[in-house]
């Protein structure tokens, strides 16, 4: 017999039963596992897509929110939650989402190697700006050889000023001192010309050397310019090259301290060479100076007061130079030097061999100091064959101190 009553109750629970069997969506916060488990079984791939959807689309809009930048990329690892802490979970998920309130971002889910990543690149350009800076400065290879000098320039409109001393000690007897110093002002045209303008002063302490005058003082003794151009880059063909002519003007002998009149140009070639970055340089230099000399003194053969000189320098002199530290070189170098009479190395009136140490150290970050001392190793004068050394045309010794400052 049917009854209704039975079969009511059966269709009830048959609708309860298949209410109860639907898979409930499945949140982003589960495990990749159970995702993927969940993705395989029909009806459930819905659900699962749409929450990774809205994650990942707020993980791109968060603008301060690095946690909603990791939020597209990492998968979510967290456990299970339950249903009544959906609401819960949905509201984290959002703020992370969001991701404009720039702190609650940093807070989020992922790391933050991304922003880090960030300052060290600004970080790094602003330290490779700084060090292409410093490259253009480098080691300036003026300096750092004592009495021989390097091709490098200074920077285009850089001012320096400088105070050069050289210094000569010593004749075959009596007394000999006399000192030279030129203070000068210099000016980069550009990277690869300079410009120098300044003074001398002298000064002569003499007492008994034969056929010297003895003299005891200082006075002001002329002036200069110098113009150097550097044509060869070492950065760019390997080594560096630079001419320069600096003509000169004097109203005392550099030798005797007599008054005088004297017009010079000395002509430099200059060549420098890098053998380990930053750390060792040499430098070689040729030197030629013709010199007309005005001289008042009484000549017998025109019976006259006054007379010219002609006479001429030739120099060749190397060097090496080492860091010890960042702010300080040593190094060594060999100078010849000759003296000529006429314009044009004409007749060899002496010659001289010098050896010595060098120092160059930067005493602040716009000062630097360069010393240099010679000794007279070997040296023929043509009026002394049977001396070992020339004497009465060069010195026993020789220094230099030479200051330099930025303007």
């Amino acid at each position: 017999m049917f009854k209704p009553k039975i079969w009511l109750r059966l269709g009830a629970l048959a609708v309860a039963s298949s209410a109860t069997a639907l898979p409930k969506p499945i949140l982003a916060t589960e495990t990749q596992e159970y995702s993927k488990e969940a993705a395989r079984q029909p009806g459930t791939a819905g659900p699962v897509l749409a929450q990774s959807g809205r994650r990942g689309a707020g993980g791109e809009g968060g603008e301060g929110g690095e946690g909603g930048e990791a939020g597209s990329s990492r998968p979510a690892v967290a456990p299970k939650v339950a249903p009544q802490q959906q609401q819960k979970s949905g509201a984290k998920q959002r703020r992370g989402l969001g991701g404009e309130g720039g702190e609650g971002g940093e807070r989020g889910f992922g790391p933050r190697s991304k922003r880090a990543g960030t300052r060290g690149r600004q970080s790094g350009e602003g330290e490779e700006e700084e060090e292409e800076e410093e490259g253009e400065r480098g080691v300036n290879t003026r300096y750092i050889f004592g009495f021989t000098e390097g091709a490098d320039t200074e920077r285009a409109r850089e001012k320096e000023f400088e105070n050069d001393t050289v210094g000569r000690l010593g004749k075959r007897s009596g007394t000999y001192t006399a000192l030279q110093n030129k203070s000068e002002v210099e000016f980069g045209v550009t990277d690869n010309v300079l410009v120098e303008f300044g003074l001398f002063g002298s000064y002569h302490r003499i007492q008994d050397v034969p056929d010297f005058d003895d003299r005891n003082g200082a006075r002001f003794d002329g002036a200069f310019a110098e113009l150097k151009y550097r044509f060869l880059d070492r950065d760019v063909h390997g080594f560096g090259m630079a001419f320069s002519v600096e003509p000169e003007w004097h109203r005392y002998s550099e030798l005797t301290g007599r008054f005088e009149n004297s017009y010079a140009v000395e002509l430099k070639l200059l060549v420098d060479k890098e053998l380990i970055p930053g750390t060792l340089f040499v430098a070689g230099n040729l030197v030629y100076e013709p010199e007309a000399v005005l001289a008042k003194e009484f000549d017998p053969d025109t019976g006259q007061f006054t007379k010219w000189e002609r006479e001429s320098n030739f120099q060749a002199l190397g060097a090496i130079s080492g860091a010890v530290t960042p702010n300080l070189f040593v190094g060594a170098e060999v100078r010849y030097l000759a003296k000529y009479e006429g314009n044009f190395l004409n007749h060899l009136e002496g010659r001289a061999l010098y050896v010595g140490p060098t120092l160059y150290a930067r005493l602040s970050p716009k000062s630097t100091i360069t010393l240099a001392y010679s000794w007279q190793v070997a040296g023929k004068a043509t009026e002394e064959p049977d001396q070992k050394l020339d004497l009465l045309n060069f010195e026993r010794q020789q220094f230099r101190v030479r200051w330099v400052s930025e303007l």
